[in-house]
């Protein structure tokens, strides 16, 4: 996630956005969102719908995802579990 979302709100209103962009059928929701030690990035857990999933990581996984659209997608799954265990996360209580 680029770091000029310093909070999980700031991020959710783009990820709305986002989703009117590329016209989902679904609205991009934020499961996880934390920031690193320094605060020069953070990471995200975002659910999709199945039928949307292709189109988004189409466009969130190249190079400049983070400068076109202000994410990057570095994984996927099914599982939002196998997700969180990916990236060494642990679910918020």
């Amino acid at each position: 996630v680029n770091n000029k979302f310093s909070t999980r709100n700031q991020l959710a209103e783009h990820l709305n956005l986002l989703s009117k962009e590329f016209e989902l059928t679904k609205t991009i929701r934020l499961m996880d969102f934390e920031l690193s030690s320094g605060g020069e990035f953070a990471l995200a857990i975002i659910e999709v719908k199945l039928q949307d999933s292709k189109l988004l990581r189409a466009n969130i996984e190249g190079e400049k995802a983070i400068e076109n659209f202000g994410i990057q997608s570095i994984t996927t799954s099914g599982k939002i579990r196998l997700v969180r265990d990916r990236l060494n996360l642990t679910k918020k209580q």
